[in-house]
């Protein structure tokens, strides 16, 4: 069984099609918590693809990061926190 490992990609592009295309990439592989921060839960293999994905992009306007996430951290947030689609247990990032 693959072992899996928690995210977060975050991009800042100047160009309104390479942003669309980098979300439409990221939606495929987790869910957007802001408009250019998304929250993952990947395997080697799919890492590897969503890295394949986005540098098949050319990106010539900006860059994405992906983060990885530390065992155990939890979400520190203020104010309206909207409902998460996953326990906080399990993913929970202040960003």
């Amino acid at each position: 069984m693959p072992r899996y490992a928690d995210y977060v990609a975050a991009y800042d592009l100047t160009e309104d099609r390479e942003r669309n295309r980098v979300a439409k990439v990221l939606e495929g592989f987790g869910f957007r918590v802001q408009f250019s921060v998304f929250e993952l839960r990947l395997s080697p293999a799919s890492k590897t693809r969503l890295l394949n994905r986005l540098s098949e992009l050319n990106l010539k306007t900006g860059w994405v990061g992906l983060y990885r996430r530390q065992h155990g951290s939890a979400l520190d947030a203020v104010g309206c926190v909207p409902e998460r689609p996953l326990k906080d247990d399990d993913y929970a990032w202040f960003v």
